[in-house]
């Protein structure tokens, strides 16, 4: 039995890559109920998908990068995989065989969300591609999509059109891939719902062009329910048959490729059910292919896409639009500059990139009205480098505070901090959540502070320190007892006091109520610092790789756990008293703590 399939084509030649598409007995089909056994619903872990992006060509000089290829990759792999509206593949589920990187920076951005939600990266050489390809196929089951979208340069010989790989030669032809190779391989696939998007013929002798400007001579339940009774092929063309796909420039997409993606992700009219269905994407896209045709390329031109497909076809669901009201962050994850924001069900939500380096990223309803904010710490350099960024549930920067001033040493710092670290509790136990970071100098020196920060931003207090500071938490005694902010570092300073040679680790306590000063010896411009206690640990030379509350004897008491590099361990009450030690695996030497006492 042939399976139907849905097709999704990008091309600048239309009236070539029409001679290999034109199947009219394939057609998406709502299935009688007594075809439900065979389709037996849809489910996205069931499909697989492969992205190929090639900007540049490796073997041959002569071909032009396509420009947008890796980014017009990287979006429809995102959409696919990471967009709530759509969802149709898990990301562990892509893989993207990419020549080149992205060139905007919000492709960059979603890049690195697709690695570490689990895509796979490779090559996009021919046998990249093609072995790529064969396993997806092989891998996608028949209640899921297999998905695959191709961005290069492409052109037509002898009736047949071929995609060029990134270690292509133009001049010889068997270097290419043929498309209807690649579809003899979709075709082998058990899954019952193909999407595939190819977007070539892309020489761009004219600029703008995904042509050479002649004819060219060589996851919601409503989308899951409504997918689970439908099957068949839909194509899309992204021109006209003898009409050209241009590049946006401003977009930095093809300019049907970024149609389809808003279209996608709930420009186009959402149905009574909030699905976008293929005639909504098709009436949406076309409008949009063609006004901008219009604009920018042929004030009259009067063609805009064409879509192969019966009338049945019109009622395939592509995305889901209608958002739960719950929908908001549950978890963030960052890598370098970027972050991106899920939902609880591991959906992407949004993202953003930051100038420097982010150092830790968090969510957390500061302000107590049950939607979650996201809380991110900048390091590194850049203009952002000592700020904490504090965004909306819906992608609003709320406040940015730097945690930069004046320190009181008589030092030569950089002129500005870099975050190292931060927490979130409620400290004054009303509901909200003020922020408590850990700020290094940018250049290394040695000066360190901590800042407490209200929900809205307001800095509430201060503190100077003679090292670097690690670690900040917070918490109580016990559950319903006074919160205290636990912080841990080195001392550069005290050594001249305690007559030791290297800097002390140090492990000291606050009420947030009051947070203000210096830490011993009291050697800067400021007051003496207000900590509850201040304690260090012999002998020097080592540093606290990790500060945790524990409940050691199981009675509601919490102590404070001190692990160190040398993995002894330190367990404190919240009095700063010693309460036990022991060694870890591969333990060295014996360590004391003391108090030292303000002057």
């Amino acid at each position: 039995m042939q399976i139907p399939r849905i097709l999704l084509w990008g091309a600048a030649c239309a009236i070539t890559v029409a001679s290999l598409t034109a199947q009219p007995t394939r057609s998406a089909e709502v299935l009688p109920p007594n075809h439900q056994a065979e389709t037996s619903g849809f489910d996205r872990s069931q499909s697989a998908a492969l992205f190929v992006g090639i900007r540049h060509f490796t073997h041959d000089e002569n071909l032009t990068e396509v420009r947008y290829a890796v980014d017009d990759a990287v979006d429809l792999a995102f959409v696919f995989a990471l967009d709530r509206n759509v969802h149709l593949v898990e990301a562990g589920r892509v893989v993207l065989a990419l020549s080149g990187d992205p060139q905007k920076p919000e492709s960059r951005q979603k890049l690195a969300a697709l690695r570490a939600a689990g895509a796979t990266i490779r090559g996009a050489g021919e046998s990249d591609i093609l072995v790529s390809l064969e396993r997806q196929a092989r891998s996608a089951g028949r209640k899921g999509f297999l998905i695959v979208g191709i961005a290069t340069h492409g052109f037509s010989a002898d009736g047949v059109h071929y995609l060029l790989a990134a270690n292509s030669l133009f001049e010889h032809r068997e270097t290419s891939i043929s498309t209807n190779k690649l579809l003899d391989i979709v075709d082998r696939s058990d899954a019952q719902r193909s999407l595939f998007f190819i977007d070539a013929c892309r020489s761009r002798m004219t600029s703008g062009e995904r042509s050479e400007g002649q004819s060219d001579p060589r996851s919601a339940a409503p989308l899951v329910q409504a997918l689970g009774q439908t099957r068949g092929e839909v194509v899309f063309y992204a021109a006209a048959a003898g009409q050209y796909a241009y590049d946006d420039d401003e977009r930095k997409n093809g300019v049907f490729t970024a149609a389809v993606i808003d279209g996608l992700r709930c420009a186009a009219t959402a149905n009574a059910h909030g699905l976008v269905t293929v005639e909504a994407l098709s009436d949406y896209v076309d409008s949009r292919v063609l006004t901008w045709t219009q604009k920018h390329r042929h004030a009259r031109s009067g063609k805009g896409i064409q879509i192969l497909g019966d009338a049945s076809s019109k009622v395939m669901p592509l995305a889901a639009c209608a958002r739960p009201a719950a929908a908001m962050p549950a978890n963030v994850r960052s890598s370098e500059r970027l972050f991106n924001v899920f939902d609880a069900a591991g959906v992407r939500l949004w993202g953003g990139e930051v100038d420097g380096t982010i150092v830790q990223a968090e969510v957390a309803d500061l302000d107590g009205d049950g939607v979650r904010e996201v809380v991110v710490g900048v390091g590194g350099s850049g203009s952002d480098t000592g700020k904490i960024l504090v965004f909306g549930a819906a992608a609003t920067l709320l406040w940015s505070r730097n945690t930069m001033a004046r320190a009181p040493y008589g030092t030569s710092p950089s002129g500005r901090m870099a975050v190292t670290s931060f927490a979130t509790g409620d400290l004054f136990r009303d509901g909200k959540r003020e922020i408590v970071s850990l700020s290094i100098d940018a250049q290394g020196w040695y000066p360190a502070r901590l800042c407490l920060f209200d929900d809205a931003g307001t800095l509430l207090g201060s503190y100077w320190h003679p090292g670097h500071l690690h670690k900040v938490i917070v918490g109580g005694e016990t559950a319903n007892g006074e919160p205290r902010i636990i912080v841990a570092g080195v001392n550069n300073d005290l050594r001249r006091v305690l007559r030791a040679e290297g800097y002390f680790p140090a492990v000291f306590v606050f009420d947030p109520r009051r947070v203000a000063g210096e830490a011993p010896p009291y050697v800067g411009g400021s007051q003496n610092g207000t900590q509850l206690w201040y304690g260090v640990i012999r002998p020097t030379g080592q540093s606290i790789v990790r500060l945790e509350l524990v409940d050691r004897d199981q009675d509601g008491t919490n102590q404070i756990s001190v692990w160190m590099s040398s993995a002894n361990v330190l367990y404190l009450d919240f009095a700063g008293n010693v309460v036990g030690a022991g060694k870890g695996d591969g333990a060295k030497g014996d360590i004391t703590f003391g108090l030292v006492r303000k002057k």
